[in-house]
């Protein structure tokens, strides 16, 4: 094709984009017409129409609109909406909540936010009664912006931020007065988190970035769930997570902990638990990199005496394990599980590092009931909510003389007539 060939053929093909794009305009114009039509008719009908009940709506919207008002307003303050979704995409759009200030029909309870939180919302009584607040991609200081909507929202219970904060801010919360009892970040850009006073606070969860966490007083602290990944873009500081920043500060009194870390870039510093975990009766390890030794895990277990259930769940992550779990388990280990009574073990394939792991468990926990080795792997909740993992069990079919050599390398010097050894 010579030079002039190819410019007429882009100049027809530059026609045909141009047709085509004055036709989806059209089309597109057309769709939203039709969209606010309808959402009036459903949102802002005549005063005579039979009066209905709307529990739960999501509205997303990729502009500026001057329905977005009515529409809001309507949905809270006439049909009473409990639970209501606002996405806002594209826009800097927000919308005021204290024009329902004057409506008797309010009912919202819970209420998510993404891309458009007023910054004067928290003064309006409708924010202040809410029991459940989310907000997505809010941008401003992040310690400012939760204070600030915690010693407003005094009904509030349940707070998540997602996608938020900038330039790994410092998150400080020191409202004694709040009733909180669940915070989760998720994703979150912050370096430093401190739970200096919430004393309703009951369970904490943080995934993304690895943290340094500090607390304070949270006397009724029970739950916490971290989940952290470490990736090549986030790992400038160093790649070493050390277990002793997750415990810095008074020593809550904890009864469950979750504990993920995980990346390419991630390897545990084991390095001594100053803060005892005196009340911590269930402890999960999940998504541990067979290339890990295990020295760091019985590093957090010296540090939780009073233990009753623990789980831990490898992953392969198809790389060489031989030299990390042998060197391992020549460690001596001389703490002992006065009150350990189970432990399962998730990805267990019988090779010797492992069952040299399970046995080290077992020979310093004498009044242990149950081992459970099975092959699966663990998932996370469809809500992403605090607990959110869950077991996936997978039967792996055993070999009957691979099966007795690993049952009989597990109870070899093992003396407990009480002992229930499962191998799935």
């Amino acid at each position: 094709m010579t030079r002039l060939e190819r410019f007429f053929a882009v100049n027809d093909w530059m026609w045909i984009v141009q047709r085509l794009t004055t036709h989806l305009q059209r089309y597109e114009r057309w769709a939203m017409r039709r969209y606010v039509k309808r959402l009036n008719a459903f949102l802002l009908p005549r005063t005579n129409v039979q009066q209905r009940s709307i529990k739960k709506l999501r509205i997303q919207t990729f502009g500026t609109s001057s329905c977005n008002d009515q529409w809001i307003t309507s949905a809270i303050g006439r049909w009473g909406v409990e639970d209501l979704e606002l996405v806002v995409d594209n826009s800097s759009w927000c919308y005021d909540f204290r024009l329902l200030d004057k409506c008797e029909n309010v009912r919202l309870k819970r209420l998510v936010l993404s891309n458009c939180y007023h910054h004067d919302a928290p003064k309006s009584l409708t924010f202040q009664r809410l029991t459940a607040l989310t907000l997505c991609k809010e941008c401003s200081h992040i310690s400012h912006v939760c204070c600030y909507i915690l010693r407003n929202c005094v009904q509030l219970v349940d707070l998540s931020l997602k996608y938020s904060g900038h330039n790994r801010d410092s998150l400080h919360i020191r409202v004694p007065k709040s009733k909180l009892k669940n915070l989760q970040l998720d994703n979150c850009n912050v370096g430093q988190v401190y739970l200096t006073s919430l004393p309703c606070l009951e369970a904490f969860a943080c995934r993304g970035q690895p943290i340094e966490l500090h607390y304070g007083e949270v006397p009724r602290l029970r739950h916490v769930s971290l989940n952290f990944l470490q990736t090549g873009d986030n790992a400038k500081d160093g790649s070493l997570c050390g277990l002793s920043k997750l415990f810095l500060g008074i020593p809550p009194p904890l009864e469950y902990l979750a504990l993920q870390l995980r990346g390419g870039q991630m390897w545990i510093k084991p390095a001594a638990i100053r803060s005892q975990l005196n009340h911590l009766k269930k402890l999960l390890f999940a998504n541990v990199a067979m290339n890990w030794d295990t020295f760091w895990i019985l590093t957090l277990l010296a540090a939780a005496p009073a233990l009753e259930s623990l789980h831990v769940h490898f992953v392969n992550n198809s790389e060489k394990v031989g030299a990390a779990g042998s060197l391992d388990v020549q460690v001596e280990h001389h703490q002992h599980h006065h009150h350990l009574k189970e432990l399962m073990v998730i990805g267990f394939g019988g090779v010797a590092w492992q069952t040299g792991f399970v046995k080290r468990i077992m020979r310093a926990s004498p009044i242990l009931e149950c081992v459970h080795l099975l092959d699966g792997h663990v998932v996370e909740g469809e809500d992403r909510e605090l607990v959110g993992l869950k077991i996936v069990r997978r039967r792996r079919e055993w070999h009957e003389c691979e099966r007795l050599e690993v049952l009989n390398e597990l109870t070899d010097g093992i003396r407990s007539p009480h002992l229930e050894i499962v191998l799935e």
